[in-house]
C-alpha cells in the first residue's frame, strides 16, 4: 500500500494543495490532519503508523510536514523503517543516478539530517518571531493573551468555584494530582493557581 500523510498546523489552514499533490501521485489512502509539528501528539498520523506493513510506503511532501523537532522526526523514520516500511519526502533527491547503493544511502542519510535540522531551525524562529511579537504588544498594551476561564472574576459562577476550590485545595497542602482527580480540571490550570499564589 503507498500511503499518503499531509498536515496543516492549525484548523483554518487548508490541506488542499498536499492533497492535489499526493493525490497526483496515485497513493492508496491520504492521511490528513490539521495539528501542530512541535511534537508527536497526533492521533491521525499514530494511525497510519500502527497499520504499516512490509513493503509500505509513505509519502509526504516535505519533511518538515512529518514534523519540526529533530528527535521526534528521526523517532518517526526509525519506526517506520523497523515495520518493513519506506517513507519518501517529495522535496528530497532520490539519488536514483547514484550507481553505488552505499554512496546512495549516503548522500540520503546527509540530505535528511540536513532537513531535518533546518525544519527545527525555522521552528525556533517561529517561536522566537512569536515572542518578540508578544513582547511589542505588551510594550503598545494591546496584548489580551488567552482569556482567563477560571479565576476570582470570571463571569462563570461554576468555573469562578471551581477555581476557590483550588485554591482551597492548595493552601492545605493537597498534592497537585489529588487536586486534579478531585476537580477533574487539568494540571496546567491547577499549577497556574498555584504560580498565582506563590508569587
Amino acid at each position: 500500500m503507498i500511503y499518503g500523510y499531509a498536515r496543516v498546523s492549525s484548523k483554518d489552514q487548508n490541506l488542499a494543495r498536499q492533497i492535489q499533490t499526493l493525490s497526483g501521485l496515485g497513493v492508496d489512502r491520504i492521511f490528513k490532519e490539521k495539528a501542530s509539528g512541535a511534537n508527536l501528539s497526533r492521533p491521525v498520523l499514530k494511525q497510519l503508523l500502527a497499520i504499516l506493513k512490509p513493503e509500505d510506503e509513505i509519502k509526504v511532501i516535505s519533511l518538515d510536514r512529518l514534523g519540526r523537532d529533530v528527535n521526534d522526526v528521526t523517532n518517526v523514520i526509525i519506526e517506520v523503517r523497523s515495520k518493513g516500511a519506506t517513507i519518501d519526502f517529495l522535496d528530497m533527491p532520490s539519488y536514483e543516478e547514484v550507481d553505488d547503493e552505499n554512496t546512495r544511502n549516503l548522500l540520503s542519510s546527509i540530505t535528511m539530517e540536513l532537513q531535518k535540522y533546518l525544519a527545527a531551525e525555522e521552528r525556533k524562529k517561529i517561536l522566537e518571531r512569536q515572542r518578540q511579537g508578544i513582547a511589542l504588544a505588551k510594550q503598545r498594551g494591546v496584548y489580551q493573551g488567552r482569556p482567563i476561564l477560571y479565576g476570582p472574576d470570571v463571569s462563570n459562577l461554576d468555573r469562578r468555584k471551581q477555581y476557590f476550590e483550588i485554591k482551597r485545595l492548595l493552601k492545605v497542602g493537597t498534592p497537585l494530582r489529588k487536586i486534579q482527580q478531585l476537580t477533574g480540571r487539568s494540571m496546567t490550570l491547577i499549577q497556574r493557581i498555584k504560580n498565582e499564589m506563590e508569587g
